[in-house]
């Protein structure tokens, strides 16, 4: 994982511990992509200039021991895409007069990057997604022209560029206007026919390898630019601060987990194992699918007793996670729940959570900064249920 000032650091245990790596350098890095179990590729955050925005690639062939800088780039990275053979970077480009995104592609046994030629079918445009499926690359893309109109497409190209198949395409909207069409995003196909597809109307999906999309979910998808399935009928989307899950190949969606941060780059192994990275700098794994959340499917487990766990790290400088399950019963899977913070005197420091939630598991940041050094107690409530935890603050 990589961060702010330099920050690099890797863990050979599951994320259980981590240690620090020499960087090469002190800027702000953003990406991490392993090109496989050896070479990577580090890339900084976007800086700004007069010529537009650049960062640069640094690349490790030793699993991260020793980097060295590869390549420099403009603009913003959308999407990483590797099907062991060729590996994919689509950058989203900058609204000005014109877009000027793009796709960089690269052999994995030599990396030598060349660009993807667009020709009149997608021209500069701001692409946000890239994936391969049956030797065609597939792009999902939108282009800004120098009149200020927005135009969304989705298609791919079968001989590297030279000509590309326009599947769906608007006939765009003007800038600064509300949008009154569609905008796709992520684009990935677990096999030959299956593919999933994330859009600001909803999640679409196609089952003969592309030539058609349909909408299978417009409520819960709606607005998502991320999802990730393990396999065709097993996958997740994020939406915010909320992880809603299938097991049935996008049919029904059920809220998995809530978390008071929100979630930005998913990730995982298989349909057990995953990581989350959230926006308040924490990373989220689980190695059950995911913690149980709000079902309607009778034959999910939901927690049958009402807990509390002790908070992590304890003792915390300056943040800290709690974690709690709220049970069902016959009468209603709904309660008032609040979690509350209090001093060592019994006075209210903060209110965590004052809702009601349905039967799941959750949890919550606590972040100390400006609180005294000290020992503060953690309340929770769930209708007539209660229960009570010390924690540590140590600055």
């Amino acid at each position: 994982m990589c961060g702010n000032n330099g920050a690099l650091y890797k863990t050979t245990d599951g994320a259980a511990h981590w240690f620090p790596l020499s960087n090469p350098s002190n800027r702000d890095f953003q990406n991490i992509y392993f090109i496989d179990d050896q070479r990577g590729l580090l890339t900084t955050v976007p800086e700004g200039s007069e010529a537009g925005y650049w960062f640069i690639v640094y690349m490790t062939t030793d699993q991260g021991a020793s980097w060295f800088q590869l390549r420099q780039f403009g603009n913003f990275i959308s999407d990483f895409y590797n099907d062991g053979n060729e590996f994919f970077l689509s950058f989203e480009g900058w609204y000005g007069f014109e877009t000027v995104g793009g796709i960089s592609y690269s052999q994995v046994n030599v990396v030598n990057f060349n660009s993807l030629p667009f020709f009149e079918y997608f021209r500069n445009s701001r692409v946000f997604s890239v994936c391969k499926s049956n030797d065609k690359i597939w792009i999902s893309a939108s282009h800004g022209d120098d009149v200020g109109t927005d135009v969304n497409r989705l298609g791919y190209t079968s001989n590297s560029g030279s000509s590309w198949n326009i599947i769906y395409k608007d006939s765009g909207v003007v800038w600064k206007e509300d949008p009154s069409h569609n905008r796709f995003y992520k684009i990935r196909f677990l096999n030959d026919s299956i593919g999933y597809l994330a859009s600001m109307l909803g999640l679409m999906k196609t089952v003969n390898g592309g030539n058609d999309w349909s909408f299978i979910d417009t409520t819960f998808t709606k607005n998502i630019r991320h999802h990730f399935f393990t396999t065709a009928d097993t996958g997740w989307v994020f939406k915010q601060n909320n992880i809603f899950k299938t097991t049935d190949g996008g049919n029904n969606f059920d809220l998995q987990f809530s978390y008071n941060s929100n979630f930005t780059q998913p990730f995982f192994l298989n349909s057990l194992t995953g990581y989350i990275l959230c926006a308040n700098g924490r990373i989220l794994k689980t190695i059950t699918g995911g913690l149980t959340g709000i079902y309607n499917n009778t034959n999910i487990s939901l927690p049958e007793i009402f807990s509390l766990s002790q908070n992590y790290p304890n003792p915390f400088n300056p943040s800290t996670l709690i974690h709690y399950s709220i049970p069902s019963d016959d009468r209603s899977q709904t309660s008032d729940v609040k979690l509350i913070v209090y001093n060592n005197l019994g006075k209210e420091i903060m209110t965590l959570v004052n809702e009601k939630q349905n039967a799941g598991s959750y949890a919550v940041d606590f972040n100390g900064e400006g609180l005294p050094s000290g020992v503060y107690f953690y309340r929770l409530e769930a209708g007539k249920l209660s229960e009570t935890k010390r924690m540590i603050l140590l600055k």
